[in-house]
């Protein structure tokens, strides 16, 4: 072969080489884009997942107060969560947007507060048990202002806002269940027909009708404030410690029986009582309603927040995040986040439950319970 043609062959093997060369370039080009791509998607993810989970199920606040043991719970317009300190004397409030914390000497030493709400105008309104006072504080201007009330030692426990902006309260020693007139600032009482009732939770209705259960005398009681009168219903399971009362959005009235750890609701159209006996088995303590109409306990023994379903008949029960957590009263906020008070570790807590339950979750364990015609269809007859 000539060494031209030798040259001529060789042209297009060079020529040739270099374009695999060009198109090896290429593919290493494109295999770096997708690198590139693939760690770029791995940095977002790397930084974006924590932002989306950043939200727990389940978060809790520790109170600056030492051993505050906080009792009750209530959340305002703003979205500021007012609980009291029973052990501390002190009233207080958490922002959730800037996690701080304020806490509010009660003017009355050792007035060992139980309850605690918030009116229409942004007043807060808690009980001093041991002080026999109502006491009410106005955020804006940082001041307290209590009333006494007229029977000594009577133990106000637990107290409600009515419609016109009243106070509502039970006197647990006295027998008697109050109200004080914000706008007058006096307060008038009302003696229970039960004598040793023990009075303990109370609600006012849309109505206006004030609901209060009797812990000892294991009754249901309603008061009509324009007629002057009470009526009240047996509760038939007996000795039941009854100690908390709800109402619902359609009229419901919902109270805790402590003994039987039930969540009970009463009809006040048909007078009738339905019961939900709690899974766990557990003993409620606070109980309030959301938006939807489930109602939501604490579980202070068992250490859990839990909510029922009046509609399907089914619970679900969380447990607090913290050794010993004795959670002891609930509230609901505006976003439907639940706030609740937990003594044992000294916090309040916030609950997500859209965090802490995924779509399509179904309890694990449902409450039913059957009437005797239900009772007879499932029921195995021997040959």
């Amino acid at each position: 072969m000539s060494k031209s043609s030798e040259a001529r062959s060789k042209k297009p093997g060079i020529i040739s080489d270099f374009g695999f060369r060009i198109l090896d370039l290429k593919s290493q080009i494109s295999n770096l884009k997708s690198q590139i791509f693939l760690l770029l998607a791995a940095y977002c993810l790397l930084f974006t997942i924590p932002a989306i989970a950043a939200e727990p199920a389940m978060r809790l606040y520790p109170i600056p107060s030492q051993r505050s043991f906080p009792s009750a719970i209530s959340v305002d317009a703003k979205g500021r969560i007012w609980f009291a300190e029973l052990n501390a004397n002190k009233i207080a409030v958490f922002q959730p947007e800037t996690s701080a914390f304020f806490e509010y000497d009660i003017p009355t030493a050792k007035s060992y507060p139980t309850d605690i709400t918030v009116d229409a105008d942004g007043i807060i309104w808690f009980t001093e048990q041991d002080g026999n006072q109502i006491g009410r504080f106005d955020p804006k201007t940082r001041t307290f202002k209590e009333y006494e009330v007229p029977t000594p030692d009577s133990q106000p426990v637990r107290l409600a806002a009515d419609g016109s902006g009243n106070i509502w309260f039970t006197e647990f020693a006295a027998n008697k269940i109050a109200r004080l007139d914000t706008k007058k600032g006096d307060i008038k009482e009302y003696a229970i027909p039960t004598q040793l009732s023990q009075p303990m939770g109370i609600a006012v209705d849309a109505k206006m009708r004030v609901w209060f259960v009797e812990t000892q005398a294991n009754k249901l009681a309603v008061f009509s404030p324009a007629t002057g009168k009470f009526k009240e219903y047996a509760i038939q399971s007996a000795f039941s410690a009854p100690n908390e009362v709800a109402v619902d959005r359609v009229g419901g009235v919902w109270f805790s029986e402590r003994k039987d750890r039930r969540l009970v609701r009463f009809n006040p159209a048909t007078e009738k009582f339905k019961r939900f006996e709690i899974p766990s088995r557990g003993v409620p303590e606070g109980i309030t309603t959301d938006k939807k109409g489930n109602i939501w306990y604490c579980d202070k023994r068992g250490g859990k927040v839990g909510r029922l379903d009046p509609v399907q008949g089914e619970f679900v029960e969380l447990n607090v995040a913290v050794t010993g957590g004795q959670p002891m009263d609930i509230a609901i906020d505006a976003a439907d986040s639940v706030w609740f008070t937990e003594i044992g570790a000294n916090n309040i807590g916030k609950l997500n439950m859209t965090n802490a339950i995924s779509d399509g979750y179904k309890p694990a364990k449902l409450s039913v319970k059957l009437d005797a015609e239900q009772r007879k269809i499932f029921e195995q007859k021997n040959p």
